[in-house]
């Protein structure tokens, strides 16, 4: 049967596309457009890295899964035949092709779409050199080979020109050059180019719009001698009407503020609501990129300059940020994400101080508080981790939300306008559509829900349960924070950020944490380290009655005959003893600037030694880091008392229970060596006091370990002094605490005035 093609459907006919990038967002939905609405093409040829154990077909199959490929299946199923998959990688010379892959895309491909790249806006310099500069410049060395090259269309950012007042359809020049880019990445090592890259980076805020424009420059400079075309999509939204409206699989740009504010993870957001947001939708976007090697092969004359396609919204389709917000809000109430950590109401602000307080309040204090009650818990601790990640999201988001953009799109607004009705159908670039900017956002928030959170559209009326209930539970906060909100600064905005018991609301996803593996025996001299430094409160021990004694060595080898290399049990001493004397040697001989005064507990009660860890070893570590955080330091405390606390789980095995050993064979040592051997190789423990050498341990891991002179000593002591009074005084202060609150649980006072009454 013969089917009438459009315009640019007839272009497309038997042309072989090549594509980098396929597998990422707008990768996807161009190769699911070139299927279905250009289906005269003879074949999509695509690259693939394996990823996560899983080969390149592997992954094709679970691609064509998507719901935005289920329309070519029940239309189309036979398009995706025409898809042939190589492994390749655009970090690799060649894309990672050769031999006969190589020379099947190299004398077949007509069309080029070079849309790899890393979008980590964040990331560092050279990986985004290797990937976008790198990777475009042997992107077009394998395309200089092919035979048949009709376009190849660069996909670059409308913000890489981030210097220029009003963003022309030009490429602009820069100082620095792409191959000196290219060389200083070759051999200057990662840590030197780190270091360098903020002064590299001026003007750009990060390394993504750098390395593309930097790009740019490649690309123009092979137009002489190649058919190249650059692409710049501004912001990316979901799709508007195809594949199916509101698609979208990543958290990047509004997408991810969207869906953050929604489950009330992001409470505050720096945003000049003033100005206009710069989105395009992904389907729009990619109607253009379709377009434009047609609109290429039907210019009689070739441009002078190569052409740029500033592939933005028309001005008067633009809003304010401000409008998108509070729109975006309120379908938000009615479309809630299922299992929100907090009521979706954040706070929009231009003052980074204002920013800042909230981020610390509402942001990173929650975040250490359910870490701490999932500790509590016995749960896996995440939202630190959680937190950090939208630290480093908002922060790069901002640069692009405080500005203003002012781009001219001359070049793209004219493929809509050359398109005949039947390419106005197929390649939808409407800018005047029947369909309202609400409901076009209404669509989006559907999209984020159903296709990123994979939450179905039948548990809306739970979420929206759920809605109302942290609305209400939110309200009776607020009341009780008056004086916090005095403090944030017009702080009615967030009305209240309590996040207790969120942690069992996340995903799987974001309940994954970091390894924090710190599986290491601590020495019995690192132990004592620890507790005169403080950092080590509590262990456990048997009762005073039935105290084991201590052993100093001991070591099993494996081959026969077998010796226990043990101290006499004359010699042997209980923990007791150890922990007294090694207490009051290292407050004698006292480390520099020590956690806490060395004064810890033993007990044999593991609900008492559970109690004691959490307020006297967890909850200063949470409270250091949190102060840390506050003044921009370093933190450090969680991770250590981790360490601690695997070092002591795997100690109170051994000081737990009695051990008992029969050392005959290393007794009768001893007594087989002469006077002479015996005086070389000291072996008999009679001859060591026990004091002298636990003075000379502690000497000896402050000397040697610690490095710390015995000359500080006398500083030392002074620092002791003072840490002893500071302990007083909190303990004070806690135990008086808990009484307080005891009493006021109990009504002691009301009792005794019953028990009491006045003699009036």
């Amino acid at each position: 049967m013969t089917v009438d093609l459009s315009p640019v459907q007839e272009y497309y006919k038997d042309k072989t596309i090549f594509i980098t990038g396929a597998s990422g967002f707008m990768g996807k939905v161009l190769l699911e457009k070139l299927l279905y609405s250009c289906h005269s093409l003879k074949e999509v040829i695509i690259i693939c890295r394996p990823k996560r154990g899983k080969a390149p077909e592997t992954r094709l199959e679970e691609m064509f899964k998507l719901p935005i490929f289920q329309r070519i299946k029940d239309e189309r199923p036979e398009m995706l035949k025409r898809v042939t998959i190589y492994q390749g990688d655009v970090t690799f010379d060649q894309l990672g092709l050769s031999g006969e892959s190589l020379k099947h895309v190299t004398e077949n491909t007509n069309i080029v779409f070079h849309m790899a790249a890393t979008l980590k806006l964040e990331g560092n310099l050279r990986d985004a050199i290797d990937m976008n500069l790198l990777g475009t410049r042997r992107a077009l060395n394998v395309a200089k080979e092919m035979k048949q090259l009709e376009a190849f269309i660069h996909l670059s950012t409308a913000f890489c020109n981030c210097d220029q007042e009003v963003m022309y359809e030009k490429v602009y020049e820069f100082p620095h050059k792409p191959e000196d880019l290219m060389r200083l990445a070759e051999w200057m090592d990662v840590k030197t180019l780190d270091a360098i890259t903020p002064d590299l980076l001026k003007p750009h805020p990060n390394t993504y719009t750098y390395s593309k424009r930097l790009a740019e420059l490649l690309v123009r400079d092979h137009y002489e001698s190649m058919p190249v075309i650059i692409a710049r999509p501004s912001i990316v939204s979901p799709s508007a009407y195809e594949p199916v409206p509101g698609w979208v699989d990543n958290l990047n740009g509004p997408t991810g503020l969207m869906v953050g504010a929604g489950k009330g993870v992001i409470r505050s957001m720096l945003i000049d609501t003033r100005h206009l947001s710069e989105v395009i939708p992904v389907d729009y976007a990619i109607n253009g990129l379709c377009v434009i090697p047609y609109q290429f092969a039907k210019m009689t004359e070739r441009p002078k300059d190569v052409p740029v396609y500033n592939i933005t919204c028309a001005d008067h389709r633009k809003m304010q940020w401000g409008e998108v917000i509070e729109m975006s809000k309120e379908i938000g109430y009615r479309y809630p994400m299922e299992a929100g950590l907090w009521y979706p109401d954040g706070c929009i602000t231009t003052n980074k101080l204002h920013h800042n307080i909230n981020v610390l309040l509402f942001h990173w204090l929650p975040a250490y508080l359910i870490d701490f009650i999932l500790l509590l818990l016995g749960q896996k601790r995440f939202m630190i981790r959680v937190q950090n990640r939208i630290s480093v999201g908002l922060e790069v988001l901002q640069f692009f939300t405080m500005r203003a953009w002012f781009f001219k799109s001359d070049a793209y607004s004219s493929l809509w306008a050359m398109l005949n009705e039947a390419d106005r159908k197929n390649f939808n670039m409407d800018m005047d559509p029947e369909e309202t900017v609400p409901m076009y956002i209404e669509s989006c928030v559907q999209g984020g829900r159903q296709y990123l959170m994979k939450e179905s559209p039948d548990s809306l009326p739970r979420a929206r349960l759920q809605l109302k209930l942290m609305l209400r539970v939110q309200e009776k906060i607020s009341t009780g924070l008056g004086v916090l909100q005095f403090f944030t600064l017009n702080a009615w905005c967030f009305r209240s950020d309590s996040y207790a018991s969120l942690w069992n609301k996340l995903n799987e996803e974001d309940k994954a944490i970091f390894n924090m593996n710190m599986n290491t025996e601590n020495t019995e001299e690192e132990y004592m380290i620890e507790c005169a430094k403080g950092a080590r409160k509590f262990i456990l021990k048997e009762k005073d009655e039935d105290l084991p004694r201590a052993r100093v060595h001991m070591k099993i080898p494996l081959q026969i005959p077998v010796y226990n290399l043990t101290v006499d049990d004359a010699k042997k001493r209980t923990w007791k003893w150890i922990m007294d004397v090694g207490r009051d040697l290292g407050i004698k001989y006292p480390f520099e600037v020590g956690l806490w005064y060395p004064d810890g507990n033993m007990t044999s009660s593991k609900f008492y030694h559970t109690i004691c860890t959490i307020l006297f070893m967890w909850l200063p570590a949470y409270l250091i880091d949190f102060l840390l955080l506050i003044f921009g330091q370093r933190r450090f405390m969680i991770r250590v008392q981790t360490k601690i606390a695997v070092g002591l789980e795997v100690l109170q095995f051994f000081t737990t229970r009695s051990w008992d050993f029969k050392s005959t064979h290393f007794e009768q040592i001893y007594k087989e060596l002469g006077s002479t051997d015996r005086r070389i190789f000291k072996i008999n423990t009679d001859d060591v006091d026990d004091y002298e050498y636990m003075k000379v341990s502690i000497l000896g891991g402050r000397q040697y370990v610690m490095k710390e002179p015995l000359t500080s000593l006398p500083k030392s002591r002074i620092q002791l002094r003072f840490m002893y009074v500071l302990d007083r005084i909190c303990k004070t202060m806690i135990i008086s605490g808990l009484l307080y609150w005891v009493s006021q649980k109990l009504r002691v006072v009301d009792l005794l005035r019953s028990a009491f009454p006045s003699s009036t």
